[in-house]
């Protein structure tokens, strides 16, 4: 019994992370506390019922635009909010503050046009390989190994390929960034549509699974947030391992407890890490000059 919540967490680690990375790719290289991001996973996962649902396409057709309109969305957040508010050097409060509007307006669009009440998908209109991990059902087991390869293909490219080089140094110094010939504003631009395109897949297939509500978006987003911290804010490596060590305790605590006691576990972690180790399980690292 512990052993299947245990693969369990690491299937909603597994969420966790594509989420907190892709939410990483934006705070990292801009500092924006992109609270709409939230709102972007919302919209993915209505997408993919209308799609799948009301329009009738196949599953990765509808993936495919569910992946390009959250990604098109993600950059229009950026080409005609924050690019306009940083180049008026606006402070990052007055970006999380337009981040905030953002979501309002998008979860009230979403309310107007689905409604309030929860969608779940129809589990005959999609056909799956039939692939399993252990006792993890078809679909957390499809979720769980496309989430570990675009995470897995995500690292290989930030490590080793010039455009990893290049999300580093814009992590790390955006001027001298852009004295070395980068291009800040369509780095960004690409950045901003990489996380919507990663929070897209991971709102499609969760949404497969349990279905989809108008405040999902939120505490999920809380739960990458948590992530970041555990892992080390301003690193990406960090938030991946910090998703599944959450994942794992959140396993644990409906378990052992019960599963509503899985939000206070996760601000009481939040808070721990907070109060004894800000700098997260691996540090940001400080250049010298």
């Amino acid at each position: 019994m512990l052993y299947d919540f245990l693969l369990n967490g690491l299937v909603n680690g597994s969420l966790i992370a594509m989420v907190a990375l892709g939410f990483s790719l934006v705070y990292n290289t801009t500092r924006i506390f992109h609270i709409a991001y939230a709102a972007l996973y919302t919209l993915g996962g209505y997408l993919m019922f209308w799609l799948l649902e009301s329009i009738g396409l196949p599953f990765l057709i509808s993936l495919f635009v569910t992946i390009s309109i959250v990604s098109i969305v993600s950059i229009l957040m950026e080409y005609l909010v924050y690019k306009p508010l940083s180049l008026k050097g606006r402070p990052p409060n007055t970006m999380m503050i337009s981040s905030i509007g953002m979501l309002i307006l998008i979860v009230n669009f979403i309310v107007m046009v689905f409604g309030t009440d929860p969608k779940l998908f129809n589990a005959s209109l999609v056909e799956l390989p039939d692939l399993q991990i252990a006792s993890i059902a078809t679909l957390p087991s499809l979720t769980f190994i496309v989430n570990i390869g675009l995470i897995a293909a995500f690292v290989l490219i930030l490590k080793f390929t010039r455009l990893g080089i290049m999300i580093r140094a814009l992590r790390d110094n955006a001027l001298m960034s852009s004295v070395f010939g980068v291009n800040i504003f369509k780095l960004r631009l690409f950045l901003f549509g990489l996380s919507g395109a990663m929070v897209a897949v991971a709102a499609a297939f969760r949404a497969l699974d349990v279905g989809i509500n108008p405040e999902v978006g939120l505490p999920l987003f809380i739960n990458a947030f948590v992530a970041i911290v555990i892992g080390g804010i301003g690193r990406f490596e960090g938030p991946i391992i910090g998703a599944f060590i959450l994942g794992i305790l959140q396993a644990l605590a409906s378990y052992f407890i019960d599963s509503q006691w899985v939000v206070l576990v996760t601000f009481m972690v939040l808070v721990l890490f907070i109060m004894y180790k800000p700098e997260g399980l691996i540090p940001e690292r400080q250049r010298a000059y």
